[in-house]
């Protein structure tokens, strides 16, 4: 069982891959996010964390990468018997906006949020199978 976190500075958006299906699970404040991990792999097993990485296009910023690649290093001291791996997602973004246009869907930030975490997901799964 897979579990995805795209960590934000105040809040965390985290879903599960149940079957080989991506499930937006929920959204929790930062402050929250070990005991939601906890509850979570107790009731649904998780064998993998999955953290979204940051990257910045032009490689100038790196704060929230670094704030990202600590927060990794303090999982895997939290969650030993769990496999913690990262995923770039670079353009997912421009590529969520590509679809709604193309699909003419006026969407909101939430809407694009959530394609974009789906498609991060799906190039994630395809890579495994």
């Amino acid at each position: 069982m897979y579990l995805w976190i795209d960590l934000w500075n105040k809040k965390c958006w985290i879903a599960l891959e149940i079957e080989k299906i991506v499930v937006p699970k929920s959204i929790v404040s930062r402050v929250k996010l070990i005991s939601e991990l906890k509850k979570l792999i107790k009731e649904y097993g998780v064998t993998h964390i999955i953290v979204w990485l940051p990257y910045d296009l032009y490689n100038k910023d790196k704060t929230q990468l670094n704030k990202t690649k600590k927060f990794i290093d303090k999982l895997k001291n939290i969650f030993p018997e769990v496999f913690i791996d990262s995923i770039d997602e670079s353009f997912t973004s421009f590529e969520a906006d590509n679809i709604l246009s193309e699909m003419w869907i006026s969407s909101n930030q939430r809407e694009k949020d959530d394609l974009s975490a789906a498609l991060i997901l799906e190039n994630y799964i395809k890579n495994l199978y």
